[in-house]
């Protein structure tokens, strides 16, 4: 039988729940911004945008998913050294698809560095309170 009470989730799940829920919104961020982009400069512009907000969208989901690898109970060393690798390599993440990006046809920097910075300040504005364990 189902039982229909809401399962109460770990501290882990619902901070992992809250991380992707960031990259969710820098997801919509980039999106919206594209459109609008596209819709008033054109569509190669909105194109770009919509590529530098890729890259920061692959790359927050990609460290996010490194940090959350980790089971509850592994050692706190662990997760640290896990912590900082994914940062580095988050980092490095980020300059070789701006690289890749800024090298395709038709790309337009000016666009691409905005559609970038767009999902890094939704990173920062986003509320990062305490995650609902619902």
């Amino acid at each position: 039988m189902n039982d229909p009470s809401p399962r109460l989730l770990t501290p882990v799940a619902a901070e992992r729940r809250a991380a992707l829920g960031v990259v969710r919104r820098q997801a919509l961020v980039a999106l919206a911004l594209a459109l609008a982009t596209g819709l008033g400069f054109g569509f190669e512009a909105g194109r770009s945008v919509l590529l530098g907000g890729g890259v920061g969208v692959v790359a927050t989901l990609f460290f996010v998913l490194a940090l959350f690898r980790h089971r509850e109970g592994t050692p706190a060393a662990r997760v640290a050294f896990g912590f900082y690798l994914g940062q580095v390599l988050k980092v490095l993440l980020t300059v070789a698809l701006l690289a890749l990006v800024f090298r395709s046809r038709g790309a337009t920097p000016l666009a691409v560095l905005a559609g970038y910075m767009a999902t890094y300040l939704a990173y920062w504005f986003t509320p990062h309170g305490p995650a609902s364990r619902w």
